[in-house]
């Protein structure tokens, strides 16, 4: 099979690198294919691509530009969908994945746990975001944020008209979200393949950083899931329409669990080092052995 990845890096990536390792003597390839080297085009109500590189014909996409996905991506993925060819994830999938706050309603809405959360667009709803939430401090999201930038734990109200002026665009909102203590909490990032657990690790944050993910420095390490958490990262992946998901967990002190972000394109860098598993192969096996005769 000719896999597309749809991504902006190359093959120093590691996602991409891994990839390409573990499809090498397999009779498969995976191609890169940068988003803005496409012009789509309709004429005579036909779907046309204007390409500056020529690509292998493609029997499957994996949309792995991540939660910046603009809407140019979605009409990408579109067009590859009028021309027949499969995406892994769907493109609905990858349309509520690709904002945080959409993401939770995706979840709330089918029962599934998350974190109390504000949704605001302008300096006047902060403060009573905050106090909706217990006071500060909160903890504050781009809605396409990824890799834990552009996450940020605002303290006090003299830190609020600074971070407004700087990081508030009516147009995309902000996320406002209860703050947890990490020494009270277990973060836990699951990756989800075709309905079936992949591996899961327990994520550590790096000194004093709140933060946990391998992208600010935490690190991992190898975790075994108990059946109530499995369960809820399979319900995750599936409420929000992705076959390929990492699912991101906290887990507090004699508190329910709560799910905090659902990824649609999931690094797998920690995990494979947390787990010695061959996460790139499991990922390459599914697709192939789904799609292979689609």
């Amino acid at each position: 099979m000719n896999i597309g990845v749809l991504t902006v890096n190359d093959f120093s990536f590691h996602p991409n690198m891994r990839l390409k390792q573990a499809a090498e003597g397999s009779g498969n390839e995976i191609i890169l294919i940068n988003p803005y080297d496409i012009l789509c085009s309709l004429k005579d109500n036909g779907f046309e691509f204007f390409i500056e590189k020529i690509y292998k014909e493609l029997d499957v996409i994996m949309p792995r530009q991540g939660s910046p996905m603009g809407d140019y991506g979605l009409v990408l993925l579109r067009q590859f969908m009028h021309f027949g060819i499969p995406l892994v994830n769907s493109l609905k999938g990858v349309t509520i994945a690709r904002n945080q706050y959409i993401t939770l309603q995706t979840l709330a809405s089918s029962g599934l746990p998350v974190p109390s959360t504000l949704f605001i667009t302008k300096p006047a709803s902060f403060l009573p975001a905050v106090k909706q939430l217990g006071g500060f401090p909160v903890v504050v999201k781009q809605v396409d944020g990824m890799g834990g930038d552009g996450v940020i734990k605002v303290n006090s109200q003299m830190e609020v008209q600074t971070f407004l002026t700087q990081n508030l665009l009516a147009k995309k909102g902000l996320v406002v979200q209860q703050f947890i203590e990490p020494q009270e909490r277990t973060d836990i990032r699951v990756l989800v393949i075709g309905e079936k657990i992949a591996g899961a690790m327990a994520l550590v944050p790096y000194g004093h950083d709140f933060r946990t993910n391998i992208h600010q420095k935490g690190h991992a390490v190898p975790v075994e899931l108990t059946e109530s958490l499995s369960l809820i990262a399979l319900k995750a992946a599936k409420a929000c329409h992705l076959e390929i998901a990492g699912i991101d967990l906290i887990v507090e002190k004699n508190c329910p669990p709560l799910i905090i972000e659902v990824n649609y394109s999931p690094g797998f860098k920690g995990l494979e080092a947390a787990t010695g598993q061959d996460i790139a192969k499991q990922i390459l096996d599914y697709v192939t052995s789904t799609y292979n005769e689609k």
